[in-house]
């Protein structure tokens, strides 16, 4: 699935924090957005997302426009700051229910994802009884659980543990060979050039492909 941005700017309260960006993401790749925080990594994948109202520019999914506020032209795996689970119910009800919405769940792959970090046993324990560590697995699991074509993903290593970690990077380059286009915006630039394609560095709204 292609990404397509053009000129595309953000200000807020007269300050520009998404400055004239201009990129191509293309599917079989993972791309590495690096920057500080405040650099605008977080606004840009919301501005893909539609979240928010571009000053000016245009996002284009598989050549159909993102608009504001709108259902997306694409199903997207998405994490982007903190993941919003319905923390009475356990994490199955809060997968199964999110995947309907799609009229998109498939049992057999989110149990894969599950067990591959290590939550399978955990699945139907509610939400509120999980540490930072395991929210944030579950997050990733329902960021891929749809065969999301195209996964953006907000520091998803937060939290995570060294295992866990390397789970993570095994599925990430899975994941690249089934085909996705992969944007993981990240201030870890170590940790993540370790399986990207593409390394994009932003600062103050301005984003250079590297």
């Amino acid at each position: 699935m292609s990404v397509r941005i053009r000129n595309l700017c953000k200000t807020i309260r007269q300050k520009t924090v998404l400055h004239h960006i201009n990129a191509d993401f293309d599917p079989g790749q993972i791309y590495g957005i690096i920057g500080p925080n405040g650099s605008g990594k977080t606004m840009l994948l919301r501005a893909i997302c539609g979240f928010i109202r571009p000053t000016e520019g245009s996002i284009t999914i598989n050549g159909a426009p993102v608009q504001f506020n709108h259902k997306l032209p694409e199903n997207i795996g998405i994490i982007i700051e903190t993941p919003g689970f319905v923390n009475h119910q356990t994490a199955w009800q809060n997968l199964t229910y999110l995947a309907s919405l799609n009229n998109d769940f498939d049992e057999q792959e989110t149990m894969r994802l599950l067990t591959a970090f290590e939550l399978q046993h955990y699945r139907h324990d509610k939400v509120k009884s999980y540490s930072l560590g395991m929210r944030q697995k579950l997050a990733i699991v329902q960021a891929l659980m749809e065969h999301q074509r195209l996964i953006l993903l907000d520091e998803p290593t937060n939290g995570l543990d060294r295992h866990a970690v390397g789970v993570f990077m095994d599925e990430m380059l899975r994941q690249r060979e089934s085909g996705r286009t992969i944007l993981i915006a990240s201030h870890h630039e170590e940790e993540i050039e370790q399986i990207v394609d593409h390394i994009c560095s932003m600062e103050q709204g301005a984003l250079h492909m590297n």
